[in-house]
């Protein structure tokens, strides 16, 4: 069936003009507009009492809201401690504090609308206006509170759910025949069961309305089928609220209101006549439709109506035989009841009994004269309910033992003491239970909950017995004698501050994902009393927890406890008053998994041996994404210099000419610091060759850079950036749907690859003693003054001393370059006055390097004359290096 709701027309004038024109889309708005003021004029009496009607309702509805949340979150903070889940449990008792506060509000603001309603319903047709201005006043006191209370709903829709009606389109009734019976005497709002009476169970459906602001009431609701025709007559709207339930097909979760309705009477003909109809020899069930009328006074009708898809159908009521229910969060059939002794071995003689087969209004008890009951319920054996002492316990019908689902055909419950059942040192213990206070016993309530509260002087570590009786609407026992529970009052348990910690990923390689670890966190806790046994829950990814551990540490930095190896070894002899610091530290393999910014929540709960709660702490795991450096990186020192880096490159062979490329390695650059160097990444521009072009080159701190030997130039600057890349630990993605690696920039500069010969750095000059290792007196093996014809004193290749800047190992004679480094291609000594060879060759390869080029009369020079000694070498990546030192040729005497 076709679920899509139809849209209201709330007006054909608005779409027709009077003479049957079309209006067009700015008429049309006017019109709606027009009207939205006519609706809020309030012009009679009838539309402000409507009004404060519709704010009466959205205030009930808010107030229900604000009730049913406390409880909720009452119950689910309860249960959440004691399954010792902390985001369930911080997020409970948050929600209690908005529940509570909005609550107290909504009360406040019920009484003022109460007073305004009797001035209305006493103001006399001179003071409308006023009081028309005093209910819109108050709509606005009340929308601050509820929000936009919509004066119309626009569209109304069906829709499916899974607690409500699971197909959204079937409606079942059933009628209970009462048997004459008091449930129960002498208890308060005890229910008189009339015999022949009929009630109706009802049944449920789920709307979504437009606007979802919309308040909905009972009287707004009928159900018509498409002639028009409604259920009215037969049909009550019992109640409507706002659903907050799971949908059984996907709808938007907003505008949803759950109806209830149930026949006025039940007439099988009657009932047949409005729902079925003859389709040839066929019946067919009738259709019908969620009709919502916003009508007031002073305008047209106005109705909304759904899709006719409803349909209605009636079955015999069957009452309920067995009785099943939550005590907090733990089903009953694991509470212990005194089957056959007291906890003290003390014999009872009371016989728990069970309905055999069907279900009657009284019980006669275990004997021969009543065959439809048997004796069983027998949890002797199971332990014991840890309740707290001011503190709720709910108990709630289900028809599961795994979860609470609430039965449909019980009417009411209550509790009671379990009294036939208190035999210890009787009379004293039922005295003794009979002098407590409590709250929410021996009170029938509507329904299928209830709570009640223990408070009493001196109480703490007693067992107290329970009864719960239950009774179906036809008046009948859900079971004969009602089931009992046993609980043992204990108190409050301490509350440790929470501990949140921020966890920030180092490294994506998953083996170093549980070896990353929280800074820290100061904390307080106490001393605990025989704590016995403890549980570590936490915030669950891809269904597996605990996806973080605690540790604990003390003043003198020992971890003392953890909630990994250590959660219940030896827990009795952990002194938690010792504990000054918390840290935590990540299970997980894959970073990504961990969702950047989220706060991973984590309880730690201690129970003693009766299984009462000493102590929960609360541990949180934020997972931070990394904007900054690993701690203790930088450049280092005087490497990179007035933003240049000068790369004095490794030869891979150091033999002169020799060399096809230099290297140097990443570490001595960089200071690493706590980070991973192969997670640094260092990019240079234009440093290797991609067919005629050059393209950039990347490695990793754990690398060198290496380049072939055209790129060591000794001049040109290669921009160069350094990052750190933390890998792929986000959790978020691209558009692409990637992962992408978290890169956090470290620095930027330019890069000149050099030799270790760059003749900024590295300078020749003659030998000086101190070089050749003589005394500071002794005479130098060498003259640098040349007599003309006599090379007798000439200096050799052990006389010329390089001193390099960067490196001593080059620091040293020409004739011993540092691994060969240096081939002498070529030599002379030219007049500084003529610049040619003009009284010597030289030639390094041989033993007399300095020969006179003529030694006859007339050639010899008549003055000294300065010159210069030119040396052209190649280093070892062929690149030229050229030697000059100064000289002077003396005459020859």
């Amino acid at each position: 069936m076709n679920k899509k709701f139809l849209s209201a027309i709330l007006f054909g004038a608005l779409m027709v003009s009077s003479t049957g024109t079309f209006v067009s889309c700015k008429d049309y708005d006017d019109d709606i507009d027009n009207l939205q003021e006519q609706i809020n004029k309030l012009a009679t009496k009838e539309d402000m009492t409507s009004q404060i009607a519709t704010l009466q309702a959205a205030l009930t509805t808010a107030a229900k809201d604000a009730s049913d949340a406390l409880a909720k979150a009452t119950a689910a903070e309860t249960a959440a401690k004691a399954a010792g889940d902390a985001a369930a449990a911080a997020k409970a008792a948050a929600d209690k504090a908005v529940a509570d506060a909005k609550a107290e509000a909504i009360k406040a603001v019920q009484a003022e609308i109460a007073t305004l309603k009797k001035e209305v319903e006493e103001s006399t047709d001179a003071a409308l206006k006023d009081m028309a201005e005093k209910v819109d006043a108050a709509t606005k006191k009340v929308e601050d509170i509820v929000g936009k209370i919509a004066d119309m709903v626009t569209s109304v829709e069906l829709v499916a759910s899974y607690s409500a009606n699971l197909t959204g389109d079937g409606l079942t009734f059933s009628t209970a025949i009462e048997k004459e019976n008091v449930f129960s005497e002498g208890i308060t709002n005890a229910i008189t069961f009339t015999k022949g009476n009929q009630i109706q169970t009802g049944d449920k459906f789920v709307v979504r309305v437009s606007p979802t602001n919309a308040v909905l009431t009972p009287e707004m609701i009928s159900l018509t089928n498409s002639q028009g025709q409604n259920l009215n007559e037969f049909l009550s709207v019992q109640k409507v609220e706002k659903y907050n339930g799971l949908l059984s097909r996907a709808a938007g979760n907003n505008g949803l209101w759950e109806v209830t309705v149930a026949l006025k009477n039940y007439d099988e003909k009657a009932f047949s006549a409005v729902t079925e109809t003859k389709v040839g020899n066929d019946t067919k069930a009738i259709l019908f439709a969620v009709q919502v009328n916003n009508t007031l006074s002073t305008a047209e009708t106005r109705e909304v109506i759904s899709s006719y898809d409803l349909t209605l159908d009636w079955q015999a009521y069957t009452p309920q035989n067995g009785l099943n229910f939550f005590v907090n969060e733990k089903n009953v059939n694991k509470i212990h009841n005194r089957y056959s002794a007291s906890e003290n071995n003390t014999p009872v003689e009371y016989k728990e009994l069970e309905w055999k087969n069907g279900v009657s209004t009284t019980v006669i008890g275990l004997d021969k004269s009543n065959t439809n009951v048997k004796q069983g319920d027998n949890r002797q054996r199971e332990s014991v309910y840890p309740a707290v002492q001011g503190k709720a316990l709910t108990i709630s019908l289900s028809t599961k033992d795994n979860e609470v689902e609430a039965p449909k055909n019980i009417r009411a419950i209550y509790v009671t003491l379990d009294s036939q059942n208190a035999v210890e040192s009787a009379p004293s213990e039922i005295n003794a239970w009979n002098s407590y206070e409590y709250t929410g016993l021996n009170t029938v309530v509507e329904g299928t909950s209830t709570e009640i509260t223990i408070n009493g002087d001196n109480i703490i570590d007693d067992i107290i017995g329970f009864r719960v009786y239950a009774v179906n609407y036809d008046g009948t026992l859900v079971d004969p004698d009602g089931k009992a529970f046993y609980v043992k009052l204990g108190k409050e348990a301490a509350t440790w501050e929470t501990v949140n910690t921020v966890v920030t990923p180092s490294a994506n390689d998953a083996t170093l994902v549980d070896m990353t670890k929280s800074e820290a966190e100061a904390v307080t806790l106490s001393k605990l009393s025989a704590p016995y046994q403890a549980t570590w829950t936490t915030d669950k990814i891809d269904n597996n927890q605990p996806v973080f551990h605690a540790y604990f540490v003390d003043s003198e930095g020992h971890e003392i406890y953890d909630t990994n190896y250590m959660l219940n070894a030896a827990l009795e002899r952990v002194d938690f008053s010792k504990v000054v610091k918390v840290y935590t530290r990540p299970t997980g393999v894959d970073w990504k998994k961990y969702e950047d910014g989220k706060e991973y929540n984590g309880t730690l709960t201690i129970k003693n041996e009766d299984g009462f709660v000493l102590a929960t702490l609360n541990v949180t795991m934020t997972k931070e994404i990394p904007t900054t450096l690993p701690q203790g990186f930088s450049i280092k020192d005087k490497q990179v210099i007035d933003g240049i880096y000068n790369c004095y490159m490794i030869a891979d062979n150091w033999a002169a000419s020799q060399a096809s490329k230099g290297a140097m390695p990443i570490e001595n650059l960089i200071n690493f610091g706590l980070g991973q160097a192969d997670q640094y990444n260092v990019t240079f521009a234009s440093s290797v060759k991609d067919g005629d072009k050059d393209k950039d080159v990347t490695v990793n701190g754990a690398q060198s850079i290496e380049v072939v030997k055209s790129y060591i130039d000794n001049k040109t600057e290669h921009a160069t950036k350094v990052v750190y890349n933390y890998g792929k630990i986000s959790s978020k993605k691209n558009s692409a749907g990637e992962y992408e690696n978290v890169i956090v920039e470290a620095a930027t500069f330019n890069t000149v690859y050099c030799c270790f010969y760059k003749p900024e750095v590295h300078t020749w000059a003659w030998a000086t003693r101190e070089n050749l290792g003589l005394a500071a007196n002794a005479n130098l093996p060498y003259s640098t003054n040349l007599t003309y014809g006599n090379n007798a004193a000439a200096p050799t290749t052990a006389h010329i001393w390089g001193t390099n800047a960067i490196d001593k190992l080059f620091s040293t004679a020409l004739k011993d370059a540092y691994g060969s480094s240096l081939s002498i291609e070529s030599a002379k000594l030219t007049s500084d006055a003529t610049g040619k060879e003009d009284y010597f060759k030289v030639d390094f390869t041989k033993a007399n390097v300095f020969e006179a080029i003529k030694t006859d009369i007339g050639s010899n020079p008549k003055q000294d004359v300065p010159s210069t000694l030119t040396i052209n070498c190649k280093d070892s990546y062929g690149h030229d290096v050229t030697i000059t030192l100064k000289m002077v040729v003396k005459p020859r005497k």
